[in-house]
């Protein structure tokens, strides 16, 4: 599971890359993601083979587990990630 940090006030952008894990021809259709109680996920952004997601907020000190499902023309996955929060 990758792991990413960042501060309490940034709002980042995370990619998530399945083009090696999809199939020749097959498209991201749509994305459903839950921001866990902490986070806000304030826009998601979808290309045929990448989706990203634009992440704010947490507290110093936290970690916060993101499952994405990610769904193409003919299948879902779902891909986890955490957020650890450090004010540095």
């Amino acid at each position: 599971m990758k792991t990413f940090k960042k501060q309490p006030r940034d709002h980042l952008d995370y990619d998530i890359d399945l083009s090696e894990w999809m199939a020749e021809g097959d498209e991201i259709e749509h994305v459903e993601v839950t921001a866990p109680d902490g986070l806000e996920v304030t826009q998601v952004g979808i290309e045929p083979t990448r989706v990203k997601l634009w992440i704010k907020g947490g507290t110093d000190g936290e970690s916060y587990k993101l499952s994405p499902l990610i769904y193409t023309e003919s299948r879902i996955k779902e891909v986890d990630f955490m957020i650890i929060v450090v004010e540095m």
